[in-house]
């Protein structure tokens, strides 16, 4: 049986649904629902009785996310959302009035809302024009650069474009241009490509990486990953502090009627207070699985199955006349491809409608910038990939 088979059957979605909507919201494998139930079975029969045990398997997750991003697990910190990663990032700097950060001008809200509350602080937020197609490079931030900006932040890949962007090359450009500040640094909301594709932190020299679990890492929403890059650890001002953040082990800082003692000196000391108990055993499960197939191998297994069946739908599409909207180049493709046909480009309610007629159909897929959106992983298959197709076909007749 192959590592992709495996995967599939796991996959308990596949008896239902042909699943294409992982850049929304993925379901669960069969794993982590039941590190989930598992849980719940033993906090509704136990109490705290297990903590110790709970507390073992969220140090796995750890070790699991740090394996997944080839960093050390002092430089992981486990978090609720992309969202709280990027404000750890954005509120944490050492700001000067007058300083800026550029951004992509299509990026999704999370990584926009965090950066323009910043203006209160004197930071100026420079939105970054990006090409028609997506395209984000080196050169698209060139420009925009002088001797006060202090981070680039922008998403891996584009969450309606699906362009993946060459991330080393950014990161050079960044790390060699040297402001007021020292070096820019960068920040990857990789949300829509971590689970899907490998991403070699310590190679790539990333400074910030946020994702939360619920996309192609296929884990529950609300547990998610935040790196930290370790030189960067004091840097940034540690926010969300509580009983969580402190080195002391056990109940250690309780004793004497107070709080004592230093900050943990790794990224942990950013979890605060109570975790996701039941999330993070989830993520856990999935990060698990995924680790096993070599979905941070180079070639990744993950990656060679999601390409080819984005090209096989390119295909499918072409020959139906329905227009496939993707990077040219497979080194900028992602799972995320869009659909679009000439009555829905003048009607973009048709879209809606599409999705509505898949949907009864058993065939999950989202509307997202004027495309209908498929976003495929790697345990999708060719019969799904040809029911999608000719079911778009039915509906269009």
């Amino acid at each position: 049986m192959s590592e992709i088979q495996a995967l599939r059957e796991q996959m308990c979605v596949t008896e239902r649904y042909a699943y294409f909507d992982h850049a929304a919201v993925a379901p669960l494998p069969s794993p982590s629902s039941e590190a989930i139930a598992l849980y719940a079975r033993e906090a509704a029969e136990m109490g705290d009785a297990d903590w110790p045990k709970w507390g073992r398997k969220v140090s796995d997750l750890r070790e699991c996310a740090a394996n997944l991003l080839d960093v050390t697990t002092n430089e992981i910190a486990l978090v609720n959302s992309t969202t709280q990663g990027i404000n750890l990032v954005a509120e944490g700097m050492p700001w000067n009035n007058g300083d800026n950060v550029l951004i992509p001008e299509n990026e999704f809200p999370s990584n926009m809302v965090a950066w323009q509350n910043l203006k209160r602080r004197g930071v100026e937020v420079r939105r970054v024009p990006v090409a028609h197609n997506g395209a984000i490079t080196a050169a698209t931030f060139r420009p925009f650069l002088d001797d006060r900006t202090r981070v680039i932040s922008l998403s891996w890949v584009g969450y309606s474009t699906g362009y993946r962007a060459d991330v080393g090359s950014i990161v050079e450009l960044a790390h060699a241009h040297h402001g007021k500040n020292g070096p820019v640094l960068v920040c990857l909301d990789a949300i829509q490509g971590l689970g899907a594709f490998p991403l070699n932190v310590r190679d790539l020299d990333l400074d910030f990486v946020c994702a939360d679990g619920h996309k192609w890492m296929l884990g529950p929403e609300g547990a998610g990953l935040f790196y930290i890059k370790s030189k960067h650890l004091d840097l940034l001002q540690p926010l969300g502090l509580g009983w969580n953040s402190l080195a002391a082990s056990g109940f250690q800082p309780f004793r004497g009627g107070e709080l004592k003692g230093a900050l943990k000196q790794n990224a942990s000391r950013y979890e605060g207070g109570a975790t996701n108990i039941s999330g993070m055993h989830g993520l856990g499960a999935s990060l698990e699985l995924l680790l096993d197939i070599g979905v941070n191998s180079e070639p990744s297994t993950t990656q060679r199955c999601i390409l080819d069946n984005v090209a096989s739908l390119e295909r499918k599409l072409s020959k139906v006349k329905l227009k496939a909207h993707l990077p040219v180049e497979e080194e900028h493709r992602s799972g995320i491809v869009g659909i679009t046909w000439p009555e829905a480009e003048q009607d973009e309610t048709l879209l809606i409608k599409a999705r509505n007629f898949l949907l009864e159909n058993r065939i999950v897929t989202s509307v997202r910038g004027g495309r209908l959106r498929i976003s495929t992983h790697a345990y999708n298959n060719e019969e799904e990939l040809e029911r999608l197709v000719q079911t778009l076909v039915e509906f269009r007749s």
